[in-house]
């Protein structure tokens, strides 16, 4: 069953200074469904992972990679008991890593640890009682109250979470802002509690903390389903999807709506979000994961709007029958070759998210751009992408694009610079990337633009100047005095936050610049 606190356990373990010490190499992988022994290999090989998705390839590397080292290899979340597919990807763990090497697995199936012929040391976990559940709840729910203010109802309601530890965490952080007694009652004998799906049993204090939201909470929410499983929010990239879909608003514009700061903390505070990333300067968590179980739950309210697709599985019954229903596509494993064309199948019209995780995307059809009419977000990083098609100068609704990582790419189409709403342009490590569109002073609306890691990138437009929306420039490329491009002094009308790395070109003997 999930919930169980199975992954808190391995982490607990996986990060204890004695194993750091006594292991040469610890590796966490997020297996899920399905078991891909290639996005494993890769996952355990890290940054030098190949390109290939050959499997006899990446399976040579990952040996190569282990060879001859002490390492502590954890796959979570495993749901496959097919062998076949088990002992393709360990049979070069054991022959190449060193004595004293350990795979730790985390699933709900028995038949997992049968496969793996490794019942004989299973750790089989039980639901905690009452007493336990009751301190879990204590402690998310009264952090600075009496603990006794609501001591018999808590103990009624901590009964309703069947001795899950996920279900306490998520009650509890539900009623820490709840000071009446009305409030408490009406939690307890919610008809939530009826509710009689199987997977409801989880799900169930999940429903009542998601009831207990304001409907904008609820969207930025639910667009955490289209990303996939124990995937790394970070913060900021996170909240500007959420302004790109108009969820929330800037923190210059608070009378006008909530906040993505706002939400964000609401929902770590009721536990939605976990792994936390802390800025040691300022205590601010910059970055997340979300429980499996949390990110099931998301995925089962949104299976409507919210797709995720594995190559090879866009022809299921269940796409087709959302298909003129979706709204958030996000594709995975693409391999090397373009965009697929069955997305047309998705009513492309309605599509308000494009984006692709672990693909291989080169070209992209201008027809299929054409379609994409109402699309707000677009996200094709980490794809050897030669070219993009003029084309998407006519997405007049675009808001956030993300290319980043594409070290083919060699420049942009000049009507991109037609897009006025556009208010993120990530181009992070386009390393061939040698211009910007001279155009670009056309898109007043363009509040982040990254550019770091852009090496042959030498020059901006001057007509950056003119930006006057813009609030992050991460590097920029300025000329000297002698030169005609983009001076330091063309910074003085742009309106930045936070650090930025300067560029200098030619020579700069104005001291006033």
């Amino acid at each position: 069953m999930g919930g169980m606190g199975k992954t808190t356990l391995t982490q607990l373990a996986y990060n204890d200074d004695r194993v750091k010490t006594h292991f040469d190499l610890r590796k966490w992988v997020c297996v899920s469904d399905p078991f891909d022994e290639i996005k494993i290999a890769k996952a355990i090989i890290g940054q030098n992972a190949p390109n290939s998705n050959e499997l006899d390839e990446v399976l040579q590397c990952m040996s190569t990679s282990i060879q001859g080292k002490r390492f502590l290899l954890v796959l979570d979340d495993v749901w496959t008991d097919d062998p076949k597919k088990w002992e393709q990807l360990k049979v070069p763990l054991i022959q190449n890593g060193a004595k004293g090497n350990r795979i730790l697995v985390t699933t709900r199936k028995h038949e997992v640890a049968k496969m793996m012929r490794a019942t004989r040391n299973m750790i089989n976990l039980r639901e905690l009682n009452d007493e336990c559940c009751l301190s879990i709840f204590n402690h998310m729910a009264f952090s600075d109250r009496d603990v006794h203010e609501f001591g018999d109802i808590s103990k009624e309601i901590v009964k309703k979470c069947k001795g899950l530890p996920l279900a306490a965490k998520t009650l509890g952080s539900l009623m820490q802002n709840k000071t009446k007694m009305g409030e408490w009652k009406e939690v307890l004998h919610s008809k939530i509690w009826d509710l009689e799906k199987v997977e409801q049993e989880v799900f169930q204090p999940l429903f009542l903390s998601y009831n207990d939201l304001a409907p904008t909470i609820k969207c930025c929410l639910l667009y955490c389903a289209t990303f996939p499983k124990d995937y790394k929010f970070k913060r900021d990239d996170l909240i500007k999807l959420w302004m790109a879909q108009d969820y929330v608003i800037s923190k210059g514009n608070k009378e006008k709506g909530t906040t993505g700061d706002a939400v964000f903390d609401n929902l770590v505070a009721r536990s939605f979000f976990q792994d936390f990333e802390i800025d040691l300067d300022t205590s601010t968590i910059t970055g997340c994961k979300m429980h499996d179980i949390v990110h099931d739950f998301v995925q089962f309210l949104t299976k409507n709007e919210c797709l995720i697709i594995d190559h090879g599985e866009e022809t299921t019954s269940e796409s087709k029958v959302f298909g003129d229903k979706v709204r958030h596509l996000t594709l995975r494993y693409v391999p090397e070759g373009p965009l697929p064309l069955f997305i047309s199948s998705y009513d492309c019209k309605n599509l308000r998210t494009l984006a692709t995780f672990d693909s291989r995307i080169t070209t992209i059809d201008p027809n299929l751009i054409l379609q994409l009419k109402c699309l707000r977000t677009l996200n094709l990083s980490l794809n050897p992408i030669k070219e993009l098609p003029k084309e998407i100068g006519e997405l007049i609704h675009l808001r956030h694009i993300d290319l980043s990582f594409n070290h083919i790419l060699k420049k942009l189409p000049d009507t991109i610079c037609g897009l006025y709403n556009l208010s993120t342009l990530r181009l992070v490590c386009c390393s061939n990337l040698t211009k910007l569109p001279e155009n670009m002073g056309n898109l007043i609306n363009l509040k982040h633009l990254y550019v770091d890691g852009c090496g042959l990138l030498k020059s901006f437009p001057k007509v950056i100047g003119r930006l006057t929306s813009l609030q992050t420039l991460d590097v920029c490329s300025c000329g000297g005095d002698k030169d005609e491009e983009f001076q330091i002094g063309d910074l003085r009308n742009l309106n930045l936050e936070g650090s930025l790395k300067i560029q200098l070109r030619g020579d700069a003997t104005d001291k006033s610049e």
